[in-house]
């Protein structure tokens, strides 16, 4: 059962470095790595692939930057073969990854992808050693998931939409899912919910493993976290609710279609944005984060 890596890669090349080395240490060696550079400055992460001498990793570099959702789907439509796992270019593998979550798409021939246990670790790599509130909410949206140890259709959509609670990072797909996904522009803060929420429109199972087997790096250098701060991330995901509630609707999911309408997590977690810079004495960055929080269009 083979397996392509693809890592859309701009950050930090140490930790590039670390995530190669995590996948070249897994018990199961019949994969092959793709790095796609979003034009990060310098040439660090070349020469690092080039002194491995490892014919199974291949460095590929965007003649201009695509940005996070553009690169991500670029690296999709690089892989070929069966499986395909889309890490961040600063996550870890523990050893067994290839173990089980090959064990569990092998195991259900209508899985499109499974998302397996997942240790959280600060910028430096030190584990977490109790979850935050929003790793906290995601555990809590994902307990019926968790629990059946799969998830599908329009509950899965409703799920999702209702609290991003996947590590998408972490995901294993089936390449023949991940193949007919359209590229949606202008998402970058969202792009990979609209990943999965239009693969489980095309139908197949969701699958869960309570197992840990990926590490995954929280830090507040990310594009993510710019995003929240400055305002963009909140803007995309009501752009996105809004063009995904009409599709669902179109398809007659109506009950997921609400829950895009509503995007609790996405108000709640301006609304924190908000308190927060209420704190600070920054009024006017409060107020603006309030207003997302409330608006529908």
């Amino acid at each position: 059962m083979s397996v392509d890596f693809v890592i859309p890669y701009y950050g930090d090349p140490e930790y590039l470095f670390a995530t190669i080395d995590s996948i070249r240490a897994q018990h199961q060696q019949d994969w092959r790595l793709t790095v796609v550079d979003d034009q990060y400055p310098g040439n660090r992460a070349l020469e690092y692939i080039e002194g491995l001498a490892d014919e199974r990793i291949r460095y590929v570099r965007n003649e201009e930057r695509l940005g996070p959702n553009g690169n991500t789907y670029k690296a999709s439509t690089l892989a070929e073969r069966e499986f395909v796992s889309m890490m961040g270019a600063d996550d870890l593998l523990e050893p067994n990854y290839l173990d089980v979550v090959l064990e569990r798409m092998k195991a259900d021939p209508n899985a499109i992808a499974v998302q397996p246990g997942v240790k959280v670790m600060d910028s430096d790599g030190v584990l977490v050693p109790s979850l935050g509130i929003g790793d906290k909410v995601k555990r809590r949206i994902a307990a019926p998931a968790r629990k059946a140890g799969l998830i599908s259709g329009e509950d899965a959509v409703k799920s999702l939409l209702s609290g991003n609670w996947l590590y998408t990072p972490s995901l294993l797909y089936r390449q023949s899912a991940l193949s007919k996904i359209p590229y949606r522009p202008d998402i970058d803060a969202v792009h990979d919910l609209a990943f999965m929420v239009d693969m489980l429109m095309e139908g197949g199972n969701l699958l869960v493993d309570e197992r840990e087997v990926f590490r995954y790096r929280r830090h507040q250098a990310s594009d993510s976290s710019t995003r929240v701060k400055d305002g963009k991330r909140f803007d995309e995901e009501l752009r996105y609710y809004g063009l995904i509630a009409k599709e669902l609707r179109a398809k007659g999911w109506n009950a997921a279609a609400r829950s895009a309408d509503l995007h609790l997590s996405s108000r709640l977690h301006a609304l924190m944005v908000a308190a927060g810079r209420l704190g600070a004495g920054d009024f006017a960055h409060a107020g603006a984060m309030v207003g997302r929080a409330v608006r529908s269009s």
